[in-house]
C-alpha cells in the first residue's frame, strides 16, 4: 500500500537538497537516495515503465514540463525519479553532470509534483459516506441580481435517503439566510448509495485541492461525513467547464433528485423549462397538368402539405401528425416515460432556437413552391415565443439540425411495427426432426452456399461467423434465408455441411 506520509517526507528531503543555494555534488548523488527509493517501493523498472508511457525525451527537462500535469500515478513519478538519479550516480560519465541547471531543474519539478500528489492524498475522503452537504453560491463578481432571483441552494442528502434542498432567493430588503424555501422529501436508499458511490470515487480520488481557483464565478463548498464520524471539506468554481467528472456528478446528482434546477457543482440549473413545443409545417405546391387532358383553363394543381410535432411535456405526449390534401390525415402519438426529458436534456431548453440567422434580400425562392415553419414554445415561467420563417437552412434556428436528428432517433426507436412484417408473420417454425440450414452470401450476392446451424435465433438479415475453404479460416457472411429440412430432404448432405460458428458482432 502506498504510503503517502512517507512519499511526502521524502519529497521534500531531496528538494531540499536539489533546491539549495548552492547544491552539493555528494548530497545529490548520495546513495541515501537509492535506500529511500526501494524503502517506498520506487524501481528501476517501474521508472523504464513511466518513460513508455510518457516518451524517452521526458528524461529530459522540456519535455517533462509539457506533460507533468498529466501525471498522477505516484509510484511511476517516484520511480522515474530513482531511475534518472541512477543515471548521474552509476551511468554518467561525470557525476557532476547532475549539477547542470537544467538536471538540477528536472529534479525539482519532478519532486515538487512527487510533493503535490502525495499531500494531496491528506484532502481525500476515505471510508463510507453517512451525509453529504453542499453549498451552492451562484452569486459572482460584477453581475447584480433580479429581485426574487435564486442565488444559492443547499442540499442535504444522508444514508437514509432523507433530502432537503433550501433554495435562497435575493431580496434587497432582506437578508439571503432569511429569504429562503425549503423542501424535504427522501429518495430510495439505493438511490442514496448510487450518489455516495459517485461522491466517492471523485472525491476519493480525482479531486484536486491545488487547482486555481476561479475567482469571477459563484462558488460551492461541500462537507461530507463518513461513517465513523470523520468530516471532509471541500471546495471549488461554480463553473460549467472546470471538470467533466464534475459535470457528470452535477447531472446524475439532479436526475436522481429528480430537480434540473439544481446549481449543485457547475451552476448549470434550469430554472425555467419547455412546458410545449409546437413545431408546425406547411408546404404548397404548384404542379403544371398536361391541358389537353383536363379543361384547357385548369393548368395547375395544387399539392397542400401540412406536418407538425407537438412536443407537451405536461402531458408526456408527442404528437405527429401529417394532413396531405384534404382528404389524407396521418396521426401519431408517443408517450413514453421519460423520452421528453431525454430529448430537451441535450439542449439549453431557455436557449434553443434563439440563433437565426435568416435569408438575405437577394436570395432566390424555390419555384412554383413555398415552404414555411412555425414554432411556438411555451415555458413554464417565461412567457411565450414564437418563430416562423422559410423552412430551409438560414430561415431555421441554427440549432434546428441538431434538434430535428436527436428527435428523429428517439422517435424512430419506438416507429417500428411488426404486425405488417413478413419477417414476423411468414416466420415458420421449425418441427421436432427438421434440421436447421442456412443459405450465406459473402458478397458476391450471386450466389449462396449452405451452412448449417443449431441456433434457433439465427434470422434472415443477420451477420454470421463461418469456417471457410479446406483450411476452415473464419469468414463473415449474410443470412440471406433461413430454411426446415426432414434429413430426407436436406439440400446438401448433412455430413458435408459446415456449421455457422456464432453470429457475428458488429462492435
Amino acid at each position: 500500500m502506498t504510503d503517502f506520509k512517507k512519499i511526502y517526507k521524502f519529497s521534500n528531503k531531496w528538494l531540499d537538497k536539489f533546491s539549495a543555494e548552492d547544491p552539493n555534488l555528494q548530497d545529490l548523488i548520495d546513495v541515501k537516495m537509492a535506500e529511500d527509493c526501494l524503502e517506498l517501493g520506487f524501481s528501476l523498472e517501474l521508472g523504464h515503465e513511466f518513460l513508455r508511457k510518457y516518451g524517452n525525451e521526458t528524461s529530459k527537462l522540456a519535455k517533462l514540463k509539457k506533460i507533468i500535469d498529466e501525471v498522477n500515478e505516484i509510484d511511476l513519478l517516484g520511480s522515474v525519479i530513482f531511475l534518472n538519479w541512477r543515471y548521474f550516480n552509476h551511468w554518467a560519465y561525470d557525476q557532476s553532470e547532475i549539477l547542470k541547471e537544467d538536471n538540477i531543474n528536472w529534479f525539482i519539478l519532478a519532486l515538487s509534483h512527487l510533493n503535490q500528489l502525495a499531500a494531496k492524498d491528506k484532502f481525500l475522503f476515505k471510508g463510507e459516506i453517512k451525509s453529504f452537504i453542499l453549498k451552492s453560491d451562484a452569486m459572482s463578481f460584477g453581475l447584480f441580481p433580479e429581485e426574487g432571483q435564486i442565488i444559492g441552494q443547499d442540499i442535504y442528502l444522508d444514508i437514509e435517503g432523507r433530502v432537503s434542498i433550501k433554495s435562497y432567493k435575493y431580496a434587497r430588503e432582506i437578508g439571503r439566510n432569511k429569504n429562503f424555501e425549503r423542501i424535504d422529501f427522501k429518495i430510495r436508499k439505493q438511490e442514496a448509495y448510487r450518489i455516495f458511490y459517485e461522491l466517492k470515487k471523485y472525491f476519493g480520488d480525482k479531486y484536486d485541492p491545488f487547482e486555481l481557483m476561479i475567482m469571477d464565478v459563484g462558488s460551492w463548498d461541500a462537507v461530507i461525513e463518513n461513517t465513523e464520524g470523520k468530516k471532509y471539506r471541500f471546495n471549488g468554481p461554480l463553473f460549467e467547464n472546470q471538470h467533466e467528472d464534475l459535470a457528470y456528478l452535477s447531472f446524475f446528482i439532479r436526475s436522481l433528485l429528480g430537480r434540473m434546477d439544481l446549481f449543485v457543482f457547475d451552476g448549470k440549473a434550469k430554472t425555467d423549462r419547455i412546458k410545449k413545443l409546437s413545431l408546425y409545417y406547411h408546404r404548397i405546391t404548384e404542379i403544371p397538368i398536361d391541358r389537353f387532358i383536363f379543361d384547357k383553363n385548369f393548368d395547375r394543381a395544387i399539392w397542400d402539405y401540412k406536418e407538425s410535432i407537438i412536443i407537451n411535456r405536461e402531458e408526456n405526449t408527442i404528437e405527429h401528425n401529417k394532413i396531405i390534401g384534404e382528404e389524407c390525415k396521418v396521426y401519431q402519438k408517443f408517450e413514453v416515460k421519460g423520452l421528453i426529458d431525454s430529448i430537451l436534456d441535450n439542449f439549453e431548453e431557455e436557449d434553443l432556437f434563439k440563433k437565426i440567422k435568416g435569408n438575405p434580400e437577394d436570395a432566390i425562392g424555390i419555384p412554383d413552391e413555398i415552404r414555411k415553419y412555425k414554432i411556438t414554445i411555451d415555458y413554464e415561467k417565461k412567457p411565450q415565443r414564437i418563430i416562423e420563417g422559410d423552412f430551409d437552412k438560414r430561415g431555421l434556428p441554427e440549432d434546428f439540425s441538431e434538434f430535428a436528428e436527436i428527435l428523429q432517433e428517439s422517435l424512430n426507436f419506438y416507429n417500428f411495427e411488426e404486425i405488417l412484417n413478413p419477417k414476423f408473420y411468414e416466420k415458420v417454425r421449425r418441427l421436432k426432426d427438421q434440421y436447421i440450414y442456412c443459405s450465406l452470401d459473402f458478397g458476391s450476392g450471386k450466389k449462396t452456399y449452405y451452412y448449417r446451424t443449431e441456433d434457433n435465433e439465427i434470422e434472415e438479415g443477420d451477420l454470421v461467423l463461418v469456417p471457410v475453404g479446406p483450411d476452415n479460416h473464419e469468414a463473415v457472411a449474410f443470412v440471406d434465408k433461413v430454411e426446415y429440412f426432414y434429413k430426407e430432404d436436406v439440400p446438401f448432405p448433412l455430413e458435408k455441411t459446415k456449421f455457422i460458428l456464432e453470429k457475428y458482432d458488429e462492435e
